[in-house]
């Protein structure tokens, strides 16, 4: 005889019910063709079924789930479980982006030759598009290799650093006109600007083809990483790492010797500290996790990067941070609640 089906409990109901009315409710936002619900459903059932675990019990949303099957199209079974296995662990603390980032870093790292053919493939398609607005502007688009698209916005960027303050335009209406004025060539400032890509040494001496970063883009294949990192006019630092990814020490040879310890931490944090801000650490303010007049002093421990608006958070709005010793930065708010952001890994 049939064994009877076990009743769930109140408070598992209660997350079921949550986690459907999450999915109807992510449907409606952004809804599929029912062909793509199929080939969704049935990548969770065949191919990821301890997504669909994570994702039935509450754990992961929808969202989640989504990133892990379109980052494995084209993957074989075997390689999609092991990506599966290395970023369904941490995914329930992960918001969508850290996740999606999280799985492509993955992707790259267990499959790096399929990798750099689709980034041939994607780049052999570049393109600049202008679409005509109703209300006489005009939408323009470009398809960018990865490294190209971080250098433009990395200039852009320095423009708008250079003329903040200089009238009453928004930083998005400055880096519009920053990109007229290069392309026009009717631009005066001094505005070179560095791109930073981050590599393992055993990736550059072709030992093994661990994923790269690129500073605002995320991973990179590691025959792109390679080919930056190779270039006449690229300047190498030396960043040491624990195997957790984590930075120990920031080498100062550099053709500008920075100031060690802002580098140090810039390195280290990538991008600002609050949970779910993704603003470059380099385009942050340092901002010290313990005051120094309650007795901690100014060093790496001690220091994080925080944009101006999550820095003025912090002080002027009853926010509090810590900074845990595996490098999570743990956020309460003034109600008492709790939030956390995991740091972003280095190649080891």
């Amino acid at each position: 005889a049939a064994e009877p089906l076990p009743i769930p409990s109140l408070g598992e109901a209660i997350e079921r019910e949550w986690v459907r009315e999450e999915i109807a409710c992510v449907l409606r936002l952004a809804p599929c063709t029912a062909g793509s619900r199929l080939h969704d459903a049935f990548e969770l059932v065949e191919r990821l079924p301890a997504t669909l675990a994570a994702l039935e019990c509450g754990d992961i949303t929808l969202l989640h789930a989504r990133s892990l099957v379109e980052a494995i199209d084209g993957l074989d079974d075997t390689t999609t479980a092991k990506v599966e296995q290395r970023v369904l662990a941490t995914a329930a603390a992960q918001t969508v982006g850290n996740f999606r980032q999280a799985v492509k870093r993955a992707v790259l790292a267990l499959d790096p030759r399929a990798a750099e053919e689709k980034h041939r493939d994607a780049v052999a398609q570049r393109r600049v598009v202008a679409t005509p607005q109703d209300d006489g502007t005009s939408e323009l688009w470009a398809l960018l290799p990865a490294d190209d698209a971080a250098a433009l916005m990395a200039r852009l960027n320095r423009i708008v650093d250079q003329t903040k303050g200089l009238d009453a335009r928004t930083a998005d209406q400055r880096r519009a006109d920053a990109l007229l004025a290069l392309a026009t060539g009717n631009l005066e400032q001094n505005c070179g600007a560095a791109v930073l890509a981050t590599v393992a040494a055993s990736t550059l001496l072709g030992l093994d083809d661990q994923p790269g970063e690129l500073e605002g883009h995320g991973p990179i294949p590691a025959a792109l990483a390679r080919e930056i990192a190779h270039r006449p006019d690229s300047t190498w630092r030396r960043l040491l790492t624990d195997p957790a990814g984590q930075l120990i020490d920031y080498g100062t040879n550099t053709y500008r010797p920075p100031a060690p310890l802002a580098r140090h931490v810039r390195a280290r944090d990538r991008t600002c500290r609050f949970p779910g801000c993704n603003r470059r650490a380099r385009r942050c303010e340092l901002d010290h996790i313990t005051a120094r007049h309650n007795g901690r002093p100014t060093n790496q421990a001690n220091l994080h990067c925080l944009c101006p608006r999550h820095h003025h958070l912090k002080h002027d709005a009853g926010w509090t941070v810590s900074r845990q010793p595996n490098g999570t930065t743990e956020w309460t708010s003034p109600t008492g609640r709790r939030y956390e952001k995991s740091p972003d890994k280095l190649p080891f």
